[in-house]
């Protein structure tokens, strides 16, 4: 049988473990969200200077590379 702290704790713990899994879930989709940014820029550049090359970025130059390793969380 569930008292009220038994209950608070196991309904702040899912609560976490929600929080958490949504919060991975933004970054991924930030992170692709930038990487197709980058990819249709390089395009477009590609495309002005009429030649068909493909860009590469490098973790160093890709902004959200910097960011997710700023965010990191302890542990």
């Amino acid at each position: 049988m569930w008292t009220v702290r038994t209950w608070a704790a196991a309904s702040n713990e899912q609560a976490v473990t929600n929080a958490r899994a949504a919060s991975t879930e933004c970054s991924r989709r930030r992170v692709e969200r930038t990487e197709v940014e980058l990819y249709l820029a390089a395009r477009r550049r590609g495309a002005r200077r009429g030649d068909d090359a493909h860009t590469v970025v490098t973790p160093a130059e890709h902004p959200a590379g910097t960011a997710a390793r700023r965010t990191r969380l302890p542990g």
